[in-house]
């Protein structure tokens, strides 16, 4: 299970070259409505379903920004196809 506090330095330019600085996001389990919005970096469309929450996220070049629960966007970034949209 995550942590609570996702320390940022784990998806800092030095492991997945996705950022540049140094950021710390934080939340509370079961917060409702706590989200990250993710970017696709790719161009075709794809479909996730998130590994903590089951959830569905659908991507593609129109629509490359979606909210995604912290708990599955840890998963997300690793893949590398993902960033975060500021």
């Amino acid at each position: 299970m995550l942590s609570p506090r996702v320390n940022s330095r784990l998806m800092s330019s030095k492991y997945s070259q996705i950022n540049h600085h140094s950021m710390q996001v934080s939340f509370r389990p079961g917060q409702f409505g706590c989200a990250l919005n993710i970017e696709y970096l790719g161009r075709l469309q794809i479909t996730i379903t998130g590994r903590f929450t089951r959830r569905t996220y659908r991507f593609n070049a129109f629509q490359p920004v979606q909210k995604v629960d912290p708990r599955d966007a840890f998963y997300l970034l690793a893949s590398r196809r993902f960033g975060v949209a500021l």
